[in-house]
């Protein structure tokens, strides 16, 4: 019974080091300090009815998780409601956190899955009104490490304005390529 329970243990002790795709602790910290850095590049924008634009000028930080400032700009052509599009232009960009979920890995691939945290920007009391940004936990990417480049795609699913669904909102995805300088 004694060595029936040791082998439990170990088995579990061995198995909770690990996430669910066998990644380590120690791998994951391998893979976030490979990942480290300022990545520049361009973001390619595409949308419904063939909306397709290019920002120049994007930059990624990466350390624990991916930093990235995202241009409200492409909804501006976008939303045919005007309040809500001069609002994104009052707005500009916003700052989108993103932690990383490990799915592979080879000697120079890292692909990973992206986590998004929501964005709010608050509003209220004459203010204009709250908006709180939903992103998809779908999209992701991958980073070649022995080439410090980077590429990953991510989502807006939904817009919610002072706790109100926006039904209106369009979906599109922004995909980044940037290098580490």
């Amino acid at each position: 019974m004694g060595t029936l329970m040791l082998f439990l243990f170990a088995f579990t002790f061995i198995s909770c080091d690990k996430d669910e795709n066998g990644f380590s602790k120690e791998d994951i910290q391998q893979a976030l300090f490979e990942m480290k850095g300022t990545y520049h590049g361009t973001v390619h924008v595409s949308g419904p009815n063939g909306f397709d634009q290019t920002l120049q000028n994007a930059m990624t930080i990466s350390y624990d998780s991916l930093k990235f400032n995202l241009s409200l700009q492409p909804y501006m052509e976008l939303i045919s409601d005007e309040v809500l599009s001069d609002r994104f232009n009052e707005i500009g960009e916003i700052e989108v956190i993103a932690g990383y979920y490990f799915d592979q890995r080879d000697d120079s691939t890292i692909n990973f899955t992206l986590n998004p945290k929501d964005v709010e920007i608050l509003g209220g009391y004459g203010a204009p009104p709250t908006i709180r940004i939903v992103f998809s936990k779908n999209y992701g990417g991958d980073a070649l490490v022995n080439a410090n480049f980077i590429a990953f795609n991510v989502s807006p699913m939904e817009l919610w304005i002072n706790g109100d669904k926006y039904e209106d909102f369009p979906k599109i995805v922004y995909h980044f390529e940037g290098v580490y300088e």
